[in-house]
């Protein structure tokens, strides 16, 4: 069979058709906010329009041209976000041919190049980011004259946008020394620090180059940025500094610098990575274990059994997502040691449901741990025949233990080694692992189970069907004619299913093929109905075909413009989520004003209950946790796709964002991340953040972890303000589970040091509270150091034992006691002492209790701790 297959398309770009800036010159821009008139908002009519536009990808030259001169700043502030949201999708057809031809710009680069010298520093900002969305080379000149704004913020996101340019082959070769400017130190840090951040979307030596040596910049922010450039690209010479770096005092630089040495796996990194997954902090200890691993893949020299307690130790980890990475990392060890082997074989059948699964994965995926296994069944290993009889077997065995999700990963992990296991599983009842199994079929078999493939293609799973037209593709035992046929059969019988899924991979087997037929069929998808489908087609067109890409803007709506406005007002009050799950609640707070198509849209699901039931099917140590869909496989949705509302919001800690399979793809799935991801700021809607339950529930779920139901406004904001979400960007707390002192809290966990400090308490109850504590009196608190209410609350009494004892020579001694989120370990500590929250304060005068403080105090804390001590 003959495929048609275009390595690269060159595509003239021009880049001096679009309105220049004013001026050239890189002389920073003079006005400030206060130069300009107070904003004031908008009409409801207004906002429903511009969310309309915003729905269909419309580019109206009228009604944009009056928002650029608007003489409200807030209305060329929104006009700018919705070209950012317009412009990647719609272009300037100025000879009306429904093609893209050179030198039509992408709608909008005109437009905000005229913002670009807004006198309100809002709107340059906006301008920058609107640009870097677009991605027309066009409006890279706009963008470098923003680097020197006055205004470090719009600089740095100006610097951002630029970066987004590196996937342009003409931009990396003729501007990359312009844009590496911006990181030498005469320039702003902020500034400095976004540039630097970005250097790995370059993929090139020369950019890293750059990164590795501001590895040992004198400024935290840099040595951070220039770690997580590294990170995100493999650059061995930079492993020694990395090194370095792994006891930095900063968490986010000792976790990327670990993140960074996996991607080198360089052997010399092996030492000090199994030092580092000790750390006190679970990011960093979770990218320790996984680079520990990937160097013991590439230098299998580097496991050694003197090591295997340390490894151990990791697996009872207080962190999830320690533990289930330690599992593959234990691989590494089972090849060479019995006790190893002998402790994965009991966390296949001992462990959580998450960790048998991961544990059967990398018992399968390791044929040498398989083997292992046959000679203590007494199969004899010297018969090639007999071993690869027997592994097949045992593949088949191990199957009936796993859960769904889990039986997907090993047929994906088997499918290449042992293709005879996935015949077995074709017709499973579970359409999770009938799609997986399709799924891990390679191409070069697909003839020998052809008449399973052809089977599937008419399955009743929707995603089943999709994995057997994308297989059905590959086969040469039907000619060309036969396969194009079928495909074209079942793209149209797809255009009725539920969800579009096997109509997308019918569209793109079809694209694939070196025939005449596929243009004129992908050039009639361009008005379809489905905009997903419109934009597949369009893409194929280009990229496939060669040929110039076709307008398919604007996209068909069912909204009326009323519908638009009750979307409008709804979004002009703050909400929050409410996420029930059996470890707790996770609370969040909406964007609405960011994203209010999105955030009415994930309202509406789950007050039809759509989300009850489903699960947590997705979970990255220390990337993301996913879930919100019903199938709990990660291809469920709503049977609609919703566009992408790309705002400024970032992706740090506790951000919710929707998960995508291509732009204007979400529907109803959604992530939060563990810790700051840089590089899916911008290509993600950010809709909402965890104001509450990031330590005590997100940071514990495990793999298949229920959701049982997402509430609306359940717990309104109080007075109409919105949540605080600034705790949930910190870093969470580690966990530490065992007696403490109050050294060790500090140094455990930093953040009480500064709480400490910064809490006063009041000097007249401390001066009496001396008057009261007797020889005898002790304290003792159990806390944790993964809970924001200990957090809170320790550093006080902390700071009032100090003031005790420095300015009135009062000793009142203490014991702490860390523990685990249950409250019932270690379990010789908490025996009779029924403690049921944390934090708890139990005042003890000799051995009887006078009291206790119970998560948060009556009064003001020393108010409390004053009042037991005064008892008699």
């Amino acid at each position: 069979m003959r495929k048609l297959l275009l390595g690269f398309v060159a595509v003239a770009l021009s880049c001096t058709t679009a309105t220049p800036p004013p001026s050239t010159s890189t002389t920073p821009a003079t006005t400030t906010t206060a130069d300009v008139a107070s904003p004031y908002g908008f009409t409801v009519e207004e906002e429903a329009r511009i969310l309309q536009l915003e729905d269909r990808r419309e580019f109206d030259p009228q009604f944009v041209a009056d928002w650029v001169k608007h003489p409200n700043a807030l209305h060329r502030v929104r006009i700018a976000l919705a070209l950012a949201r317009i412009g990647p999708y719609t272009f300037i057809d100025r000879n009306n041919n429904g093609v893209a031809d050179l030198g039509e710009p992408q709608a909008g680069v005109a437009e905000l190049a005229t913002l670009a010298s807004d006198p309100d520093r809002n709107v340059r900002e906006m301008a920058a980011f609107a640009l870097g969305e677009i991605g027309d080379l066009d409006g890279v000149r706009t963008l470098f004259f923003l680097t020197g704004d006055a205004d470090a913020g719009v600089a740095a996101e100006a610097a951002e946008a630029l970066s987004k340019f590196a996937q342009f082959k003409v931009f990396a070769e003729q501007q990359f020394a312009h844009y590496s400017w911006m990181t030498r130190a005469n320039w702003p840090e902020g500034v400095r620090a976004r540039t630097i951040r970005y250097l790995f979307r370059f993929n090139s030596d020369e950019a890293s180059a750059l990164a590795a040596d501001a590895l040992a910049d004198s400024s935290a922010v840099i040595r951070r940025e220039a770690a997580y450039a590294l990170s995100r690209r493999g650059y061995e010479p930079a492993a020694q500094k990395l090194e370095l770096l792994l006891t930095d005092p900063d968490v986010l630089t000792r976790a990327y610098a670990a993140a960074a040495l996996g991607r080198i796996a360089a052997k010399s990194s092996a030492a000090p990575l199994l030092a580092a997954i000790g750390d006190v902090h679970p990011w960093v200890r979770t990218n320790a274990v996984v680079a520990l691993s990937r160097v013991e893949e590439k230098t299998p020299e580097t496991v050694k059994v003197e090591d295997l307690p340390r490894i151990v130790a990791v697996l009872e980890d207080p962190d999830p997502g320690v533990r289930a990475n330690a599992i593959d990392l234990l691989r590494n060890y089972a090849v060479v040691n019995e006790t190893a082997r002998k402790r994965l074989f009991d966390i296949m059948n001992l462990g959580t449901a998450w960790e048998r699964d991961l544990a059967i994965v990398a018992i399968v995926k390791n044929t040498d741990v398989t083997r292992g296994r046959i000679a203590a069944e007494g199969v004899p290993v010297d018969n090639a025949g007999t071993v690869a009889s027997y592994y097949v077997d045992y593949a088949r065995r191990l199957m009936a233990r796993p859960t769904p999700w889990g039986k997907a990963q090993l047929l994906e992990a088997t499918g290449k080694l042992t293709p005879m296991v996935l015949a077995n599983f074709f017709d499973d009842p579970n359409p999770t692992v009938r799609a997986a199994a399709f799924g891990a079929l390679q191409d070069r078999l697909v003839d020998s189970y052809i008449d399973a493939v052809r089977k599937a293609l008419s399955d009743p799973d929707v995603i089943v069907r999709a994995s057997a037209v994308e297989r059905y593709g590959s086969a040469t035992v039907d000619n060309d004619d036969t396969i194009i046929r079928r495909l074209l059969e079942v793209e149209q019988k797809e255009r009725s299913a539920e969800q579009n899924d096997a109509r997308i991979a019918a569209i793109r087997a079809i694209a694939d093929f070196d025939d005449p037929r596929p243009v004129p069929f992908l050039r009639s998808l361009i008005s379809d109905k489905d905009p997903v489908v419109r934009q597949v087609a369009a893409e194929l067109l280009e990229s496939k075909r060669g040929l110039s890409r076709p307008q398919y803007t604007p996209l068909p709506i069912t909204r009326t413009p009323g519908e638009y406005a009750e979307i409008v007002r709804w979004s002009r009050q703050p909400h929050t989520a409410t996420i029930h799950m059996t470890r707790g609640i996770i609370e969040l707070a909406l964007l609405t004003q960011d994203a209010p198509m999105t955030t009415w849209n994930f309202a509406q699901l789950a007050k039809k209950k759509y989300f009850d039931n489903s699960s947590f099917m997705r979970v990255v140590p220390n990337f993301v946790v996913q879930g919100g869909d019903p199938r709990n496989d990660m291809n469920g949705g709503p049977g609609y796709a919703i566009r992408d509302e790309i705002n400024l919001q970032k992706y740090t800690r506790g951000a919710v964002g929707m998960a995508l399979s291509g732009p204007d793809t979400g529907g109803s799935q959604f992530f939060i991340t563990y810790s700051p991801q840089p590089h899916l700021d911008g290509g993600y809607t950010i809709f909402a953040r965890v104001y509450e339950g990031m330590n005590g529930v997100v940071d514990q779920v495990e793999r298949g972890d229920r959701v049982e139901t997402i509430t609306i406004d359940e717990h309104p904001p109080v007075g109409g303000a919105m949540p605080d979400t600034s705790g949930a960007a910190a870093t969470p707390f580690p966990l530490q589970v065992g007696p403490m002192t109050a050294e060790k809290i500090l140094q455990v966990v930093p953040e009480y040091g500064a709480r400490k400090s910064s809490y006063a308490p009041d000097a007249s109850v401390v001066e009496m509270m001396k008057t009261y504590v007797k020889p005898g009196d002790r304290v003792e608190v159990y806390m944790g150091t993964w809970c924001p209410d200990s957090a809170r609350e320790v550093p006080k009494f902390l700071r009032v034992v100090d003031d005790l004892k420095m300015q009135y020579g009062v000793d009142l001694p203490v014991t702490y006691f860390a523990l685990d989120r249950s409250k019932a370990k270690p379990e010789n500590l908490v025996r009779g002492k029924s403690i049921q929250k944390l934090s708890t304060f139990i005042y003890y005068r000799g051995n009887r209790e006078l009291g206790r403080i119970v998560e948060r105090p009556v009064a003001v804390f020393e108010d409390d701790l004053l009042a037991l001590a005064a008892k008699q």
